[in-house]
C-alpha cells in the first residue's frame, strides 16, 4: 500500500512540474520575456527553471501544439516568430468572433459580471499611473476574459482564450507604446457602458474600434522601427 502511495505521489510531482514549466515558460513568451525567433536549449531551461529535463521536454511539447515554438535541429527550441499577417489574421478571427461575444454579453451580463469590468477598469486605471506594463497586459486579458464570460457561451469563450493568447505578444508590444494605454482605458469604459445598459450595437461597435485601433496601433510600431 505505501508503495502505490509513493507511486501516485511520484506521478502527481511529475505532472505538477510539467504543468509548472508548461505554464512559466508560456507566460515568459507572452510577456515577450523569450523573444520571437530567440532559440534555447531544452538543458538551459531545466537549468533555468530549477528542474529535469523531463517535464521542460513534456512542455515544450505543448508549446508546440500552441505554435508558441518550434523544435529546429542544431537551434533546439525556437520560440516562434509574430509577423503582421499573424495580426491581421488573428483580428480577422477576433472580428468576426468577440463582436458576438460583445453582443450576447450587452444582453445577458448580470450586475455581478458588469461590477467585475468596472472593477478590472479601476484596476487597470491604477496600473497606468504606476506605469506597469505587466499588470495592464494581465489585466487587459482579463478585460476581454470578462466579456467572453459574460457572453454566456462556453465554447465561445473557449475560442476567444485561444486568440487572446496567440495575442498576447502583440498586446505586449502595443501597451509599450507611450500614450496607447490611455486610449485603451478609454475604449475599455465605452465598451463597459455599452454592455451595462444592454446595448448590444453599441456593444458591436465599441469592441470594433477596439480591435481596430489595436491593430493600427501595432502596425504603427512596427514601420517605427
Amino acid at each position: 500500500m505505501n508503495d502505490m502511495h509513493a507511486a501516485k505521489a511520484e506521478r502527481t510531482k511529475r505532472v505538477s512540474l510539467k504543468s509548472q514549466a508548461y505554464e512559466t515558460l508560456k507566460r515568459r513568451i507572452l510577456n515577450c520575456e523569450l523573444k520571437p525567433g530567440a532559440a534555447v536549449t531544452v538543458a538551459d531551461l531545466a537549468v533555468d527553471l530549477g528542474m529535469g529535463r523531463m517535464p521542460v521536454l513534456q512542455a515544450v511539447e505543448r508549446l508546440t501544439l500552441d505554435g508558441l515554438v518550434e523544435v529546429m535541429p542544431r537551434k533546439g527550441v525556437v520560440v516562434s516568430p509574430v509577423s503582421l499577417d499573424d495580426l491581421v489574421e488573428i483580428n480577422e478571427v477576433r472580428l468576426l468572433n468577440e463582436v458576438q461575444a460583445a453582443r450576447w454579453a450587452a444582453e445577458r451580463a448580470t450586475k455581478t459580471q458588469i461590477q467585475a469590468l468596472r472593477t478590472n477598469l479601476t484596476r487597470m486605471k491604477e496600473a497606468l499611473s504606476a506605469r506597469d506594463v505587466a499588470d495592464m497586459i494581465a489585466l487587459d486579458s482579463e478585460f476581454h476574459a470578462l466579456i467572453s464570460e459574460a457572453a454566456g457561451n462556453s465554447i465561445l469563450a473557449e475560442l476567444l482564450a485561444n486568440l487572446h493568447d496567440r495575442s498576447q505578444r502583440f498586446w505586449t508590444l502595443s501597451l509599450k507604446v507611450p500614450g496607447h494605454n490611455d486610449l485603451v482605458c478609454e475604449q475599455h469604459a465605452v465598451i463597459i457602458d455599452a454592455i451595462a445598459t444592454g446595448d448590444p450595437d453599441k456593444a458591436e461597435t465599441a469592441i470594433r474600434d477596439h480591435i481596430n485601433a489595436f491593430q493600427s496601433n501595432i502596425v504603427d510600431e512596427v514601420l517605427r522601427r
